[in-house]
């Protein structure tokens, strides 16, 4: 946990850059009891939070939280699913197979851009938000979207993807996502 802690302390610093602005020459805050405010420009920085929740579907994946943070608060909540019932577990990048049709593996992703295209399958919906590993895997091709078909027989969950369980919730990503030019995605399911 400690370790995670550290990655999303460092990713956030590279993904967001430097919140502190360099002080300006003739400021010297050790010799100074009033810093000046102007010297330090906030950044907002947004990003999602995935975590696992104690419930699970009728179906028997389990329901995910996925968090819409900004500057740590929360914005919005929407449930998600990852993977296929039967194969319901957690793991560390460097222990997630490829095909093994899994949950995504715990760790910190890149948030791509939105796509909107016609040519999603139907099991995706119509919209898919890319998202890459900044961890060693074997898994690849990853997103967010729409379980579009869960009322198929077999077709609830996903091959490893993030299954947002209803069109309000991905559009409410996807409006996140591009208002917020959301470039993090964090997924913790507290393993070590």
């Amino acid at each position: 946990m400690k370790r995670l802690a550290l990655a999303i302390a460092m990713v956030s610093g590279l993904v967001a850059g430097s919140a502190i602005a360099p002080l300006p020459a003739h400021a010297n805050p050790a010799k100074t009891a009033d810093t000046k405010v102007s010297w330090v420009t906030p950044k907002q920085e947004a990003l999602l939070r995935l975590t696992p929740t104690a419930k699970y579907t009728e179906t028997g994946e389990r329901i995910l939280k996925l968090e819409m943070l900004v500057n740590g608060k929360l914005v919005d909540t929407v449930q998600a699913v990852s993977g296929k019932p039967k194969v319901q577990h957690f793991r560390l990048g460097r222990d997630s197979r490829s095909g093994s049709r899994e949950p995504l593996p715990q760790g910190i992703y890149r948030v791509g851009g939105i796509d909107r295209g016609a040519g999603l399958p139907y099991a995706m919906g119509n919209t898919f938000i890319p998202v890459t590993p900044l961890f060693a895997t074997a898994r690849s091709g990853i997103g967010i979207h729409r379980d579009a078909d869960r009322h198929v027989p077999g077709g609830s969950g996903t091959i490893g993807c993030l299954g947002v369980l209803n069109q309000a919730g991905i559009d409410a990503i996807a409006q996140f996502v591009s208002n917020y030019n959301v470039k993090t995605l964090i997924v913790d399911y507290g393993l070590k």
